[in-house]
């Protein structure tokens, strides 16, 4: 796709799939150091699971099953594999990102891991990214590598187009961040399947959930929130360590003014 699709197709929908950003050995090389990382935190004794809380879960069925269901999840990929950090500056992600933002420059606001395993992978209601991370000039981004082939069987990102214009919605907290699933079940959704080595791009204001992993394959992505160097938090930095990092261009503004936050 072009710049000028990609931007079109983003300012409509709110949401960009771009197809094989990763292939080959390259991608196999990034699911192996996935796989080695899993394996170092269990080994380390890290808490990976992620235990999705809140009310919501009585309300989702797997065959009958209400039980919680599993996600393991590692924040600051970055921090742990040099080949993973590597990616943050690809210019085959960060590229489509910079069109989608409106900025040649680009900063890096954090990094994870959410794998969902076979047979139990984790559903989660829509919602927007919004809450967690309120900016300024909303250029905040979503950029998410799939490592596995993605379909609702599987546990694939499901998207309302369109959504990131009405700007942010009330949410639901009970343990979970979520929109009242009466009004926003996840069949209003439209499922976006993806093929491992796929780079799904998306609005912090985008409406957004996942199916559950009721498939025999495990569904792994890697995401990276992105922004301009121009745009701050309005509340305060969750301290992650990279925080800030040019991933692309400059700092046109390299001091922050007093009272923000990076």
């Amino acid at each position: 796709m072009t710049a000028t699709e990609i931007k079109s197709f983003f300012g409509k929908n709110g949401y960009i799939k771009i197809e094989r950003v990763l292939a080959g050995e390259r991608l196999q090389q990034i699911q192996d150091e996935v796989d080695l990382m899993i394996e170092r935190s269990q080994k380390a004794g890290r808490r990976l699971e992620a235990h999705w809380g809140g009310s919501w879960r009585e309300q989702v069925k797997v065959d009958g099953d209400k039980q919680a269901r599993s996600v393991l999840s590692i924040h600051r990929i970055h921090e742990h594999s040099a080949t993973l950090a590597q990616l943050m500056f690809e210019s085959n992600i960060t590229d489509p990102v910079a069109t989608v933002v409106g900025s040649e420059n680009l900063q890096l606001h954090h990094t994870l891991m959410h794998a969902k395993p076979p047979k139990i992978g984790a559903a989660f209601p829509l919602h927007q990214d919004y809450d967690y991370f309120p900016h300024k000039l909303d250029t905040m981004v979503a950029a998410t590598l799939y490592l596995d082939d993605s379909e609702v069987d599987n546990g694939c990102l499901h998207i309302i187009p369109g959504s990131h214009t009405r700007g942010y919605i009330e949410h639901v907290h009970d343990g979970a961040h979520h929109l009242p699933m009466d009004e926003y079940p996840i069949e209003r959704a439209t499922s976006v399947p993806m093929r491992a080595g796929d780079l799904l791009i998306f609005s912090y204001y985008t409406i957004h959930g996942s199916s559950p992993n009721i498939s025999d394959q495990w569904r792994r992505m890697l995401l990276f929130e992105f922004r301009s160097p121009l745009d701050c938090r309005m509340t305060e930095p969750d301290g992650s360590a990279g925080q800030g990092i040019i991933v692309r261009g400059v700092h046109p503004n390299p001091v922050p003014k007093e009272g923000e936050n990076y």
